[in-house]
């Protein structure tokens, strides 16, 4: 499941995808329901997105949809599969499942046009003193995420810079890394071409650095590293965007993350 090479892999990008992990007879239920909640909104009908759909019919579709993340349609996702590999990322080192637990990510399509977008970017957890890893996150598709159809957007390889530096909040982060070209330019909304970061590579303290969007089939999942900068990508696709994601921490971490939130506050 994760040789030497996918742990090389994740090692350099921060980035791994498992292929069909979880199997199509565990993601059907919370995919019907998630369906289910959207028709009843009249968003959903014939197997199409409804475009017209009263704005606050919908927003109360989707807190009802991740109110549902809880249930034990969604925990099932969190396979034994899924907790191996995530296990095997991490050296076989003890894990805690962070709140919120299977968290559902639902992005309906609001763009006539797409590129990577220059704001936004964060992390969902402070940049922890210790410059080992300090977890991972997957993510996982209950439906077909197209290319530009919604799916979070990653900077490959910005887990490997600041290490050694402190503990610093998402903010700090990100203006640290805005002094360097790369990041200025990724975060500046005047700058042209925005489609060429996920192809083109740039670099920073010898770090090769590039926009990753995740995107793929039901039951794929992607596992990255926690310290990775991203981003909410916009949805042009014609369906939305249906994931789920769960964040996994090192328990030798969970103390000094528990002191960075106290000091935060």
């Amino acid at each position: 499941m994760i040789d030497a090479a996918k742990r090389e892999l994740f090692a350099e990008r921060g980035i791994v995808k498992l292929d069909r992990l979880i199997a199509a007879s565990v993601l059907a239920p919370a995919r019907d329901l998630v369906y289910a909640r959207l028709r009843s909104a009249g968003a959903w009908r014939d197997g199409r997105w409804i475009h017209g759909t009263d704005p606050a019919d919908l927003k109360g579709c989707v807190k009802s949809l991740k109110n549902r993340s809880k249930s034990a349609l969604f925990q099932r996702l969190l396979t034994a599969e899924v907790k191996a590999a995530a296990h095997s990322l991490v050296g076989h080192a003890p894990l805690v499942e962070m709140r919120p637990q299977m968290q559902l990510l639902f992005t309906p399509p609001n763009a006539s046009a797409w590129a990577v977008p220059h704001n936004i970017w964060h992390l969902d957890v402070p940049r922890l003193a210790a410059t080992s890893l300090p977890g991972v996150q997957m993510f996982t598709f209950l439906d077909e995420v197209e290319p530009r159809g919604g799916g979070t957007l990653l900077v490959a390889g910005s887990h490997r810079l600041l290490n050694g530096q402190g503990t610093m909040s998402s903010r700090r982060v990100k203006n640290r890394l805005k002094r360097e070209p790369y990041f200025r330019d990724l975060m500046d909304r005047h700058a042209a071409h925005r489609e060429r970061f996920l192809h083109e590579t740039g670099e920073v303290d010898s770090v090769a650095l590039q926009v990753a969007e995740l995107h793929g089939q039901p039951g794929d999942v992607y596992f990255t590293d926690l310290r990775l900068l991203h981003s909410l990508g916009p949805n042009a696709a014609a369906m939305p965007r249906i994931m789920v994601t769960q964040r996994f921490l090192l328990e030798t971490a969970s103390k000094e993350l528990e002191h960075a939130y106290v000091k935060g506050r």
